[in-house]
């Protein structure tokens, strides 16, 4: 009789779950690997999470249903790359200790030390890649490259401009005030601070220097 496996495959979003994006793939590469190996997928799992964070495992009920799907049959899980699965080492060693077998279709070894290496690999290359990114932005700052989306930081001036045209006679109006006093008439009348919220003194003060009116 065929041997049974366990299909896994995860999506990211919910917008690529509603579209299939990325889902279809992974079945071809699951449905291919059960062919070579005269496989049968008993079952098939499909998650939408980021699999992110070190409550993963828990965020994952879907995981939770296939591995004990896999443990009734004892069957292996298979997916079709490591990241459907993780590329976290202490997400992968957490999976260890659930005494299941994992097989990655792209590239099934079946061997429990394997599945680490390439989860520490990855997880180094996603270091790497980060420390270049970091890196590069820094080097595009100090030559005075501007970042971020040139619309978006239009349309936070356009905005803060407003706002401070709206900010400039009534500020005008109570400098003589302490700025505490300031504060709480701004936050009365329903004036956001700059970054939202109430107004307190250090927000007062910064935004008259900002619009150049006198302190008290």
């Amino acid at each position: 009789m065929p041997t049974p496996i366990v299909a896994y495959y995860r999506v990211s979003t919910p917008k690529q779950g509603r579209s299939g994006l990325g889902l279809e793939a992974q079945r071809k590469a699951v449905a291919a690997y059960a062919a070579s190996q005269g496989a049968v997928i008993a079952d098939e799992f499909t998650e939408i999470e980021t699999g992110k964070g070190a409550d993963a495992l828990e965020r994952r009920p879907v995981f939770a249903q296939a591995l004990r799907k896999a443990k009734k049959l004892g069957a292996p899980i298979v997916v079709a790359k490591l990241d459907r699965l993780s590329r976290d080492v202490a997400f992968i060693a957490t999976l260890m200790a659930k005494k299941v077998e994992f097989v990655t279709a792209d590239d099934p070894t079946k061997s429990p030390f394997m599945l680490h290496i390439k989860a520490a690999m990855a997880e180094e290359e996603r270091r790497q890649i980060s420390d270049r990114t970091r890196q590069a932005l820094a080097a595009a700052k100090e030559r005075g490259v501007r970042l971020g989306n040139p619309k978006q930081a239009e349309a936070n001036k356009a905005a803060a401009a407003t706002r401070d045209a709206r900010l400039r006679p009534i500020l005008e109006a109570m400098w003589e005030m302490p700025y505490r006093d300031i504060a709480d008439e701004l936050t009365g009348r329903g004036i956001p601070a700059p970054r939202g919220g109430r107004w307190n003194p250090m927000s007062v003060m910064r935004a008259m220097k900002r619009l150049g009116i006198a302190a008290q």
